[in-house]
């Protein structure tokens, strides 16, 4: 028998087993999406959700491959310091200047710069913009549009200065597979009005 060095073989079981999985992926992801301005493709169970991330690309859509969003963020606000164990995610800005930070680093980026964040990489980021401005999150695998609809509902029914929201936020990003890890940079996504 030939002697195989571990790395060959190891490449070649590799392969192997990715192989089987793509002509079913290519197959199922066949289905066109269309989503109009102002529209989401996910009926979330809240106005101020939908107003927030309308959904435009979802995981059925896509036969689970990714979720796709167009975010709004108000001036000088946005999510905690936090971490996927689940999603790799790529931002897009369309408007306004957004202030990244991922890995410990910052990364400033005006109108058309993007971002990609493997999962695992602690990140938040801001609307360093005086007014509301949009970015898109692209998320992979497909399936965040559930998370956005439980932390939208759950937010709705709580104070969101609170203890109680700050553990209920913990819960529902834990179910997600996302911890957080540190206050946003600036103000918080999501006021109280």
């Amino acid at each position: 028998m030939p002697n195989i060095n571990r790395r060959t073989l190891l490449y070649a079981f590799g392969i192997a087993s990715v192989t089987p999985v793509l002509p079913v992926q290519a197959a199922l992801s066949g289905k066109v999406a269309v989503a109009k301005p102002g529209e989401s493709r996910f009926p979330f169970s809240t106005a101020e959700q939908a107003k927030l991330s309308p959904c435009k690309l979802t995981s059925e859509d896509s036969a689970g491959a990714c979720s796709a969003f167009e975010l709004s963020a108000l001036p000088q606000s946005g999510p905690a310091l936090h971490v996927h164990h689940r999603e790799d995610e790529w931002y897009y800005v369309l408007s306004g200047e957004f202030l990244f930070k991922a890995g410990g680093v910052e990364h400033t980026l005006p109108a058309g710069g993007s971002i990609w964040l493997p999962r695992g990489t602690p990140h938040v980021w801001t609307n360093l913009s005086a007014v509301e401005a949009k970015i898109i999150l692209v998320c992979q695998p497909g399936g965040f549009e559930k998370f956005f609809d439980e932390m939208g509902s759950e937010m709705g029914k709580v104070r969101l200065d609170s203890p109680s929201a700050q553990k209920k936020m913990a819960e529902v990003f834990a179910k997600y597979g996302m911890e957080m890890l540190g206050p946003p940079l600036l103000k918080p996504m999501r006021q109280q009005h």
